[in-house]
């Protein structure tokens, strides 16, 4: 019966663990506003550096809020160099991502809980097959060779 409660122990323990690494992919790709600016930020860097291959976007100081110094470096870009610097693709992209939000962050729980779902399925049916199993040693053995007294 050790057997048994081991193994019932593991498929839980592994169970627990795709939840907890689950949870913390979901949490990773999570979107929010400030995670949806600094994308806008780097991909204004990459615009920035097309038409000035002396800007570098690692020597650009990390101010903390990525829509301030977003508005500062389209504001000096746009007087430096006018419709060179075109971001309207950066613009629209970040729009779309802002309103499309909350259907993403439904779309990343969902796939979360069908995975969960289905890595708890594919454990349970493991344990089923393995049925409950002896422990260790119950079986008795037949003996083989002399028995001595």
């Amino acid at each position: 019966m050790n057997r048994f409660r081991r193994r019932d122990t593991l498929l839980v323990a592994l169970a627990v663990f795709w939840l907890v690494a689950a949870a913390m992919a979901a949490a990773i790709d999570w979107p929010t506003p400030l995670r949806l600016d600094k994308e806008r930020l780097q991909l204004a860097y990459l615009a920035a550096n097309a038409v000035d291959k002396d800007f570098r976007p690692y020597d650009q100081p990390d101010t903390g809020d990525p829509d301030a110094q977003y508005q500062q470096l389209v504001a000096d870009y746009r007087d430096r160099f006018g419709e060179r610097f075109n971001i309207a693709a950066i613009e629209s992209r970040h729009d779309a991502a802002v309103a499309g939000m909350a259907r993403e962050r439904a779309g990343i729980v969902a796939f979360t809980a069908g995975a969960t779902a289905v890595v708890w399925w594919l454990l349970m049916t493991i344990s089923r097959l393995l049925g409950p199993g002896d422990a260790a040693g119950s079986r008795e053995q037949p003996c083989r060779g002399k028995r001595y007294a």
